[in-house]
């Protein structure tokens, strides 16, 4: 009785043979291998960089200038290199800082033309004034 339990043990303390896998079928590439570190490092520094330039650009007055930098942002946002995945939030938020500033400087201009328009009607207001002093002076004074 021993022996049989000695040698029920043995049996299942021994493991199965592994199996390698198959090899894949002629034409079909094989995944690429991981890139280095210092590939990796690199594609990230270059998104980072990418993206310091666009924000430089972002600063500029123009409206052409800043709809460039709006759709750099959005392509960076939209990158689909998981290497980029580090900068999507910052350049999202970018993106819509900037469309929120582009929204406020149109407001600021729309402001601004308004002004002058009142500014001009007001000087032309005043001028009509100053006729119709100037023509109250010279009617004969009532007694």
């Amino acid at each position: 009785m021993f022996v049989l339990i000695g040698l029920l043990s043995l049996a299942a303390c021994q493991a199965p043979v592994p199996v390698p896998p198959p090899a894949p079928p002629p034409g079909v590439c094989a995944k690429p291998a991981a890139p280095p570190e210092a590939e990796s490092l690199k594609a990230v520094l270059a998104y980072a960089d990418e993206l310091r330039k666009t924000l430089a650009l972002a600063q500029g007055r123009t409206g052409a200038e800043q709809a460039q930098a709006a759709a750099q942002l959005d392509a960076l946002a939209a990158a689909p290199d998981a290497l980029a995945e580090p900068l999507k939030a910052v350049a999202t938020l970018s993106a819509a800082r900037l469309a929120e500033l582009r929204r406020l400087q149109d407001s600021v201009d729309k402001l601004t033309q308004q002004l002058r328009d009142s500014q001009r009607r007001n000087e032309q207001l005043n001028e009509k004034l100053e006729a119709l002093k100037a023509i109250e002076q010279t009617l004969p004074v009532k007694r």
